[in-house]
């Protein structure tokens, strides 16, 4: 077979392929909603992003870190910045009842929730960390 003849058959596959594509029928046949694989796609792109972009800059970024907490633990040990922890405390809702293992079963808990993006979020950010 000729390349052309190759080249054509592959696009015209392709063609036919995106043509018959349907995410809603597709989406239904896995029993959710073309909503939630569109939300599960979304979630993927992003950790996708984010693990490329983790490998890529961790150095860095690891660096500007501790450098950073460095400079301001060196300013606040001086006195020359005040950070009030209670207002940050609050504003991040630990209290002094904050028990770990709550955060811990609630991160499961939304786990069992939302399992198609916890999946598509481990797959994207896996995929992406290998790619970057």
């Amino acid at each position: 077979m000729p390349v052309s003849e190759y080249v054509t058959t592959a696009t015209e596959s392709v063609k036919k392929l995106w043509s018959d594509f349907d995410i809603k029928k597709w989406s239904e046949q896995i029993g959710g909603s073309s909503a939630e694989a569109i939300e599960a796609a979304l979630y993927f792109c992003l950790s996708f992003s984010v693990g490329f972009l983790f490998k890529k800059y961790f150095k860095f970024l690891f660096t500007c870190l501790i450098v950073s907490a460095f400079i301001i633990k060196l300013l606040e040990y001086n006195q020359f910045l005040v950070i009030d922890w209670t207002a940050i405390k609050v504003f991040f809702g630990i209290t002094e009842t904050f028990d770990f293992n709550m955060l811990i079963n609630n991160f499961f808990a939304w786990i069992k929730t939302h399992l198609l993006l916890f999946i598509a979020s481990t797959v994207g950010f896996l995929v992406g960390y290998k790619l970057g």
